[in-house]
């Protein structure tokens, strides 16, 4: 796994991303555009222009855009409740989602040869993607997103809602 090297700026988009900033919409994607492009920056001798950066609708769009205009590849998008995952004919692959609870979405189109970077990744789903992973933090909390602007028990803000200012 890879957790990006963090700094005072990175330190400051992350607190913007986390569920209990209170932040939507513009400000939260672009947060995740620039930790996609900070990452991006970190890995890109890892990976050749024949990448395609795919973005796991709709959360992952502001991550992987990120990515791609720090990796200067391909750009695809995967929306697992409308579509099968082809892969796309490039020597690499990204998979890219905002947050990684449990990883049964991308597990499910993963393969070996497929990376998988994402702004959150819960601690138990690490394991799961082991070397393939590229992360900018791991997190111990893992709850189920809801339509609600604070965290009550196990349900917290949805970040896809969140990131497109829907709550």
């Amino acid at each position: 796994m890879f957790e990006i090297k963090k700094d005072e700026k990175i330190e400051k988009l992350i607190a913007i991303t986390k569920s209990d900033s209170g932040i939507s919409g513009p400000v939260l994607a672009k947060a995740h555009v620039e930790l996609g492009r900070a990452l991006g920056e970190q890995i890109k001798e890892q990976f050749s222009h024949d990448t395609t950066v795919v973005a796991i609708l709709r959360g992952g769009i502001f991550m992987a855009t990120g990515l791609y205009y720090a990796l200067g590849c391909r750009f695809d998008v995967y929306d697992p409740k409308k579509d099968k995952f082809i892969r796309p004919n490039t020597k690499n692959v990204i998979l890219v989602d905002s947050v990684i609870n449990t990883g049964k979405t991308i597990e499910e189109i993963s393969v070996p040869d497929i990376s998988i970077a994402c702004c959150v990744i819960n601690e138990n789903a690490v394991e799961k993607f082991k070397d393939r992973l590229y992360t900018v933090r791991v997190s111990k909390n893992s709850y189920v997103g809801d339509n609600t602007k604070v965290q009550k028990g196990n349900r917290g803000p949805d970040t896809t809602m969140r990131l497109f200012n829907q709550i």
